[in-house]
């Protein structure tokens, strides 16, 4: 009989995390049978999903928390569970409520909590202190994330560093555009769900700056501030900005552009930033260091204070052809780490030293 792995997440919405599982199920070892959880009833993701079963615990806040450790805690001993792995920080706390003693944990942090959890709610912090153990594993995307972690909190137990990966087919190499577009257009693609952490506010500031040249910005991504992008955007007469929501096929979709920009005030590991550099796309980053672990040092940085900083890397960036061949020729490079094949291989291993 086949052990069970649960794989527990906060909702099915398209997000770095929510993403990386769903592949990472499409693909995984089939020696084991796989359980979804999701928490919260948005599931742009499901039909995504590959797994032998799947549910939903339709958490609807605090109020609910007691009923979703019930309603997991039948779902383990009816599926048979053998080992849980969950996925940013109210499954992790869900899960260890709900497990038995005899099942293990493995927890994977997508941010860093400091920032993510903590400053937004303290409680969540003394939450994590109480409810975290040595015998559970420890998943980071990141050594950043790793380090905040070990910071904040103390790594007890076991731990490993997991880079997340994208998939396969960001990395069919088409013909790289070394040149701005047509007319000397500069065409530019932000990629990101629309809330306060990716710090659109601030990209648009830096690009009002730019709105008499020829520089063109595209956010691709759905999420809470739309509305309120949108009338930023008509309150300072953004034309050469677009919103275009949620894209489908952004493996094609990135190829069309010149530069990837991403604005974030904290990040993980960004995915966004790992497709841009496997297609091929010079990028230009907030000066944080996930980012600059992620890319090796090969990007464009800006200083977070300083919209006009930002306008003055896109504009060496748009003069100089040569800059943004060496940055994609590196990107491409660098994004080779981030193979499937490789999170997959290192993931089956440490589900193997927990399974029965």
């Amino acid at each position: 009989m086949k052990a069970t792995v649960l794989h527990i997440i906060e909702s099915l919405a398209i997000g770095g995390a929510e993403v990386l599982l769903t592949e990472s199920l499409k693909d995984i070892t089939d020696e084991y049978r796989h359980i979804l959880v999701y928490m919260r009833p948005i599931t742009t993701l499901l039909p995504e999903v590959k797994a032998d079963n799947i549910y939903c615990l339709n958490y609807k806040g605090k109020r609910s928390f007691l009923w979703s450790i019930l309603q997991l805690r039948r779902i383990i001993k009816k599926e048979n569970v053998n080992l849980i792995h969950a996925h940013h920080y109210w499954p992790t706390v869900l899960a260890r409520f709900a497990k038995p003693p005899f099942v293990s944990l493995l927890f994977s942090v997508h941010n860093p909590l400091s920032k993510d959890a903590f400053s937004l709610n303290r409680l969540s912090y003394y939450l994590e202190k109480f409810t975290y153990r040595s015998s559970q594993h420890a998943i980071f995307v990141s050594e950043a994330v790793k380090k905040d972690y070990n910071k904040t909190i103390r790594i007890k137990g076991s731990a490993s560093v997991l880079y997340n990966f994208v998939a396969d087919k960001f990395y069919i190499e088409k013909n790289a555009k070394n040149q701005p577009g047509e007319n000397n257009a500069l065409n530019i693609v932000a990629v990101g769900t629309l809330k306060r952490q990716k710090n659109y506010h601030f990209l648009l500031k830096a690009i009002a700056l730019l709105k008499d040249r020829e520089v063109y910005l595209d956010i691709m991504g759905e999420g809470p501030l739309m509305q309120e992008l949108e009338c930023i955007k008509e309150a300072n007469a953004l034309r050469n900005v677009r919103l275009l929501g949620k894209c489908n096929n952004m493996h094609e979709l990135l190829h069309k552009y010149d530069i990837f920009m991403l604005s974030s005030t904290y990040e993980g590991m960004s995915l966004a930033v790992i497709e841009a550099m496997a297609v091929g796309l010079p990028c230009i980053l907030s000066d944080i260091e996930p980012n600059r672990e992620v890319t090796g040092g090969h990007a464009i940085f800006f200083d977070l204070s300083s919209p006009e900083d930002c306008v003055t890397r896109i504009t060496e960036l748009a003069e100089n052809a040569e800059l943004r061949n060496k940055l994609s020729i590196a990107g491409r490079g660098r994004a080779k780490v981030f193979h499937k094949h490789k999170y997959l291989s290192q993931l089956e291993a440490l589900y193997k030293q927990y399974l029965p």
